[in-house]
C-alpha cells in the first residue's frame, strides 16, 4: 500500500518501489547475485488556504490545483518555490 519494493527470494529478485512514494525497494534474492532493487523517487506537495496570494514563482513544473479552499503545489521531481 506504501509502495514498497517486494523481496526476493531464492527463484526471484527484489522489485523496485513505486515512483512518487518514496517507498524503499525490495531484498535482494538469491539470483543474480543477491542484487537489491531501487527505493521509489519522493514527491513534495504544499497545500494552504486560498486565502493567501499564490507564490511569485516556483521551478520544476509543479502542478498547481485550487479547490476546497486551498492552494495545492505537488513536485514529482526537482523544483523551488518562492512566496
Amino acid at each position: 500500500a506504501g509502495g514498497g519494493g517486494t523481496g526476493g527470494d531464492q527463484a526471484t529478485n527484489g522489485t523496485n518501489g513505486t515512483a512518487n512514494l518514496g517507498a524503499g525497494g525490495g531484498g535482494g534474492g538469491k539470483t543474480a547475485d543477491w542484487v537489491v532493487s531501487n527505493g521509489g523517487s519522493g514527491r513534495v506537495i504544499i497545500r494552504y488556504s486560498d486565502t493567501y496570494d499564490a507564490a511569485a514563482s516556483t521551478t520544476g513544473s509543479p502542478t498547481v490545483t485550487v479547490s476546497g479552499g486551498y492552494r495545492v503545489y505537488d513536485w514529482t521531481g526537482s523544483g523551488s518555490i518562492t512566496f
